[in-house]
């Protein structure tokens, strides 16, 4: 059957350039092939040829059916992407006409590389997102050690500091209480001294590891320095503080430490005070434990009052 329009197929054209451009060179009329290169540009027909020279082409006389060249054309996209094209081009009156089809091979050989090259490109972003991974997870586990007690896996005097300010601002914010309880292993020196340091390390690491028991999972267990450790105890009041210290004194006090003699922990506890910081906080605590301490170790002491 005869297409009755074949004009109109033509015009939709992707693989064939059709297109007629006057004698100044201004586009009069392109296919779907042209606009393909054009790209939506108004593109003159010095700006889209550019092998052979134009000059040469117009000024080559035409045969008697107005053909000028027949053979292939270097064009250039609007994008600057140069194409190998093959057809004619014809000169009727005061109008050219081209009408070409692109070089496949070298199309086929120009989408083979584009599609390694997007394979290479994939791959490298493939690459560069395991590298991101790993430097991310590198510096979290920088950023942990950092916040790490090494001797007891609990967090270190650095961490303390940081979620002491983080709990009191959150504390202050949202009106909850906020409790603190300090620990210090009684007689520890002369754990040191009688049985010597390596089984002084290892009472401070069963130490840690009976707070890990014994907290609660909203509780952060930290260590201080030396045999001291804090509980922060986040949304607990007073009373609660110390229900939770007397349970962590008597963990301890029942606890195999392995030695001749029991190992038991004195307690400090306060809870944040209208106006008081952090450091404040800590302070009173500290002041609970030494209370604590002279009135015989193995026991639990409030501080009530807000430090002068």
């Amino acid at each position: 059957m005869i297409d009755p329009d074949p004009c109109a197929t033509c015009e939709e054209l992707t693989s064939v350039v059709m297109a007629v451009f006057d004698s100044a060179g201004h586009l009069v009329r392109g296919n779907a092939g042209f606009k393909r290169i054009a790209g939506g540009q108004p593109m003159t027909f010095w700006q889209l040829i550019t092998q052979p020279s134009v000059s040469n082409l117009l000024g080559f006389p035409a045969d008697s059916a107005g053909l000028i060249h027949a053979g292939l054309l270097t064009a250039q996209s609007s994008s600057g992407l140069m194409l190998t094209l093959t057809g004619t081009l014809r000169r009727q009156a005061d109008l050219i006409h081209l009408v070409a089809g692109y070089d496949m091979d070298e199309f086929e050989t120009l989408a083979a590389s584009l599609l390694a090259l997007n394979e290479d490109l994939n791959q490298a972003y493939r690459e560069l997102a395991r590298s991101k991974q790993a430097v991310e997870a590198r510096e979290a586990e920088i950023l942990r050690l950092s916040l790490t007690d090494a001797l007891t896996g609990l967090g270190n005097r650095r961490m303390l500091d940081e979620v002491l300010a983080r709990e009191v601002e959150r504390c202050r914010r949202h009106g909850s209480p906020l409790s603190l309880t300090i620990l210090d292993i009684d007689h520890f020196k002369r754990v040191n001294d009688t049985w010597g340091h390596d089984v002084g390390d290892r009472i401070l690491r069963e130490t840690g590891a009976v707070l890990q028991q014994s907290m609660r999972l909203c509780d952060i267990a930290t260590r201080m320095g030396g045999e001291e450790f804090v509980l922060l105890l986040p949304s607990t009041d007073i009373p609660e503080a110390v229900l939770c210290a007397e349970r962590l004194r008597s963990a301890m006090a029942a606890h195999d430490f392995g030695l001749s003699a029991a190992v038991t922990a004195s307690f400090g506890v306060a809870t944040l005070a209208a106006g008081e910081d952090g450091p404040a906080l800590l302070a009173r605590a500290d002041g609970g434990l030494y209370q604590a301490k002279g009135q015989g170790r193995n026991r639990v002491m409030a501080a009530t009052m807000v430090a002068k």
